[in-house]
């Protein structure tokens, strides 16, 4: 290993909301890998390229959002989310009242099953999302659909780790969160093995995990800059 001291660059891109431009949806991932970083963190990076394309052709047709959206890539996770904490540390006077969400992929596709950590006001923005997202392993069926049939429908877990940037926002701002991927683990996890020929052979050969998780990540970013209301629901929250 190397010692030495760097200097660490957070990129942001931000689209001001016409209506609440103090209101910020945030939409983050880290850069920077262990080895080749094909799934971690480069499976993220490209969903949130595209996400920013999507969005780029949307204002081009004349789209606004209501609040502000704000892409986050952040530097120097894998030093112990120096990039994420230390920003969110510097801007805690604004995000804590000022921040509607975050919305974290560190990486697209670590295997089968969708996997989805939130905290718990965002449950059943998830599950409407998730009815409007073609599921890549069934033909026709949306992501919601297959949740269902298997009785795993509020299959949401909670953002108790601290391992990946979602855990400044949630742990110091106390602002809504939410975590998504495909896969729970996968064998080549920081190893010189997560490279591209390991994603287009096992990880994911046609990209449709990465659709399906970019066109969650879009949709829930959507929704919270767009929609009047907030759409949060804490009975979830209650219950939990």
């Amino acid at each position: 290993g190397e010692k030495k001291v760097a200097t660490i660059q957070n990129v942001f891109a931000v689209i001001k909301g016409y209506e609440k431009p103090d209101r910020y949806v945030l939409l983050g991932n880290h850069r920077d890998a262990w080895t080749f970083g094909a799934i971690d963190p480069s499976s993220g990076t490209a969903a949130l390229l595209d996400i920013a394309q999507r969005f780029s052709i949307l204002l081009g047709s004349g789209w606004t959002p209501r609040r502000s959206i704000i892409l986050c890539s952040w530097d120097a996770k894998e030093f112990g989310m120096i990039g994420s904490t230390e920003w969110v540390e510097q801007n805690l006077i604004n995000l804590s009242p000022k921040a509607v969400a975050y919305l974290n992929v560190d990486c697209v596709v670590q295997g089968t099953g969708l996997f989805v950590g939130s905290t718990p006001q965002l449950d059943n923005l998830i599950v409407e999302v998730t009815k409007k997202v073609k599921d890549s392993n069934s033909e026709g069926a949306s992501i919601y659909e297959n949740w269902a049939v298997t009785g795993e429908d509020y299959n949401i877990q909670r953002l108790s780790a601290v391992d990946s940037d979602f855990a400044p926002f949630v742990q110091h701002a106390g602002v809504p969160s939410i975590d998504v991927y495909y896969g729970r683990d996968f064998p080549v996890y920081h190893m010189a093995y997560d490279s591209y020929n390991w994603m287009t052979e096992y990880a994911d050969p046609f990209f449709q995990r990465h659709v399906a998780v970019t066109g969650i990540w879009g949709l829930l970013a959507l929704h919270l800059a767009d929609n009047s209301i907030l759409p949060f629901n804490y009975i979830f929250y209650a219950n939990q």
